[in-house]
């Protein structure tokens, strides 16, 4: 067994010393990933919505019925280690050259270990700024929701990045407030929650389907005026937890100390970070 830069690679039930060459995750995106957070005893509190949506995306790009197995023997052989961050990445594997593939090839997997930054209520106590990046995401409700690995749209959104953004909120080619750059988005209307749509484009984390068991929360067709006329907004991902905007360009939601957004932010993050004690 070897380690290289803290990445695992495991190849027909065997860890293995480099990734190959002809892999389709390197050659086409041909696969999934998911980033989670470890407690101290390098549990995934949040490995059941992480499981979730690997099933989901194993049956929608049509992998091996078995490959949940082998990502669970994977994990579950992982020697012990001091890191609090995982990205798992699948891959269907390597091939011959062109698109076409085998239904039973054996996938490949990598466990990439890291430490996570703290959370992202303590790196950004009043909320982080955004603005609308002018990437929009493509309308495909065949990939919807999952998280494969082809991730060309975030990257080239990531470019585009104000000097003073944290984030960015995507939009869609119809103009739907998606999500953001890294993290689902949330309004609060009220004492409502409302989360966009994501059944043609956008990634359904693992923190927005946690809270929707938590909390009443609607999911909706999102427009720019709506965004702004919101009492609060959120964003969400693994790594983060729950952070507060501050602001989407010109437009400014109160933060401050004592706030709604700020109560909100507070209430929901303790009980998150309570699955990690």
């Amino acid at each position: 067994m070897t380690e290289h830069n803290n990445t695992w690679i495991w190849i027909d039930g065997q860890w293995q010393t480099h990734w190959p060459s002809l892999d389709r995750a390197t050659q086409y995106g041909d696969g999934l990933y998911e980033t989670c957070r470890l407690n101290q005893q390098g549990d995934m509190p949040l490995w059941s919505w992480h499981q979730q949506r690997l099933l989901h995306g194993l049956v929608a790009l049509d992998f091996p019925i078995d490959s949940m197995q082998h990502i669970e023997h994977a994990l579950a052989a992982l020697p012990k280690h001091p890191y609090r961050g995982l990205k798992l990445l699948v891959s269907r594997g390597a091939g011959e050259r062109g698109y076409g593939y085998q239904s039973d090839w054996p996938i490949h997997l990598q466990l990439q270990l890291f430490q996570p930054p703290a959370w992202g209520h303590e790196r950004y106590p009043f909320g982080v700024d955004t603005g609308i990046n002018d990437v929009r995401l493509a309308q495909q409700p065949l990939l919807a929701g999952i998280k494969h690995n082809n991730r060309l749209e975030q990257v080239m959104a990531r470019a585009r990045f104000a000097p003073h953004w944290q984030e960015s909120i995507l939009l869609d080619t119809q103009g739907n407030v998606t999500e953001g750059c890294m993290s689902n988005l949330y309004l609060l209307e009220g004492e409502q929650w409302v989360t966009p749509m994501l059944d043609q484009a956008g990634v359904n984390g693992v923190i927005r389907r946690w809270l929707s068991q938590h909390t009443p929360m609607r999911e909706e067709r999102i427009d720019l005026a709506r965004l702004h006329q919101a009492d609060a907004v959120f964003m969400s991902n693994a790594l983060n937890g729950f952070v507060m905007v501050r602001s989407v360009d010109q437009m400014r939601y109160d933060t401050s100390i004592g706030s709604v957004a700020q109560r909100m932010q507070q209430h929901w993050q303790t009980q998150l970070q309570e699955l990690w004690q």
